[in-house]
């Protein structure tokens, strides 16, 4: 930790490193205080105080936090501090606390008549959506839309906002611009394609689709143009998808098993009939299935909750160190907050008889969601592994 602190304090000015070295490693009240008495008679160093902020957060200093507040105390409109410090607010799931910091430096901007900035509009977005300001989201999303400095994850989000509220004027001239921008990218299509679908122009969303199927660079957006095709160019087998799957668990198994057999042989590229396939297997017991289906789906679409699928199924089958794998991989994507993935993995660990790993993956899923039965039950096999050798047995499974 000594090692880190004195990393983080090589940004500041020498005469500022030792108060800022205490308060890191104390983390006392008077030190912070001392800290920023001393700041305060080095007005222009804000940036300097950012940039040791910024190093704090990427060694993980639990402190990083209490070191950007800092900073807007001797710089309240301090950008670069104020969208790191509303990010950690929103991964930490106080979205109405990023909201309110980003909308008060926003509303200062405005009455000093600063020119607008891209990057707190698309800081903004974000944080209203999750804090459910849908107003605050929208003129948000309007400003990025015009906006001449606006990154092109800035327009993709605003792209998005407006097609999830079917604000088709507003989609129709941003997918224009983004298409005119970016000839040759596919996500600048993929919206493209949404709006004339919407529209009704389906022919020339075909064409839009296609292109980006062309270009497309990652699975997401082949998988999304996949979709979209298979929407526009059957319909009718579109449409008993969509029943099938809002239904899913009022269906019969059998009925269920039959139609999603079906789709799977007609379209062997539509990613989320395999999926759908898997979860009815699975329900039905045929695991080696099940398995061979989520399998396909994850390589057509790296789809997180088929790696989830996997890493259950993986263990039922005995396979723990493929459902270590594929938990892995489903919080990489899911994040550090899906519960059943840490107890996927803990029970994995456990079966490899890697206890302390397993330990520490079982508390994660019980800060979660303390008490859960799931919880248990692994807690129990990882009691069973304690347990010294004797002689040949079958693993334990543990149902999730």
């Amino acid at each position: 930790m000594q090692d880190a602190i004195i990393a983080i304090s090589e940004a500041l000015p020498t005469a500022l490193r030792e108060p800022l070295r205490r308060a890191l490693a104390s983390g006392s009240t008077d030190d912070w205080l001392e800290l920023e008495r001393s700041c305060a008679q080095w007005p222009q160093v804000a940036d300097e105080l950012y940039q040791a902020a910024a190093r704090a957060r990427e060694l993980r200093h639990p402190l990083a936090e209490k070191l950007l507040a800092a900073v807007l105390t001797l710089a309240p409109d301090h950008l670069d501090a104020s969208g790191a410090l509303a990010m950690g607010y929103l991964a930490r799931g106080h979205s109405r606390q990023a909201h309110a910091l980003l909308a008060s430096l926003r509303k200062r901007r405005a009455a000093a008549r600063c020119p607008e900035n891209a990057r707190l509009d698309e800081l903004l977005l974000g944080a209203s959506l999750a804090a459910g300001m849908s107003e605050d989201a929208r003129a948000a999303a309007y400003r990025l839309a015009i906006a001449q400095d606006a990154s092109w994850e800035a327009l993709l989000a605003a792209a998005e906002f407006f097609r999830a509220e079917k604000d088709l004027d507003a989609q129709r001239t941003l997918c224009a611009r983004m298409v005119a921008l970016r000839p040759q990218d596919p996500d600048a299509h993929l919206f493209m394609a949404q709006w004339l679908h919407d529209e009704g122009y389906d022919e020339e969303a075909q064409r839009h689709l296609e292109q980006a199927a062309a270009l497309a660079s990652t699975r997401q957006q082949a998988v999304r143009a996949r979709r979209l095709l298979f929407e526009l160019r059957h319909p009718e087998d579109d449409a008993e998808f969509r029943k099938l799957t809002e239904s899913f668990f009022a269906v019969a198994p059998a009925e269920s098993l039959a139609a999603l057999d079906r789709l799977t042989r007609r379209h062997p590229d539509l990613a989320e009939a395999w999926l759908f396939y898997g979860f009815a297997l699975r329900r039905e017991r045929r695991l080696d299935e099940a398995m061979r289906a989520f399998e396909r789906c994850a390589r057509l679409s790296d789809d997180p909750n088929a790696h989830k699928e996997l890493a259950a199924v993986y263990g039922e089958l005995l396979e723990p160190r493929l459902a270590e794998r594929s938990a892995r991989r489903a919080l990489e994507s899911l994040g550090e907050h899906d519960r059943v993935s840490w107890i996927n993995l803990a029970a994995a660990l456990a079966e490899q008889r890697r206890l302390p790993e397993a330990r520490e993956a079982l508390a994660r899923a019980a800060s979660l969601k303390p008490g859960a039965p799931e919880v248990e039950s692994v807690q129990e096999l990882i009691n069973e592994r304690e347990k010294p050798r004797r002689g040949f047995y079958n693993a334990r499974l543990v149902k999730l």
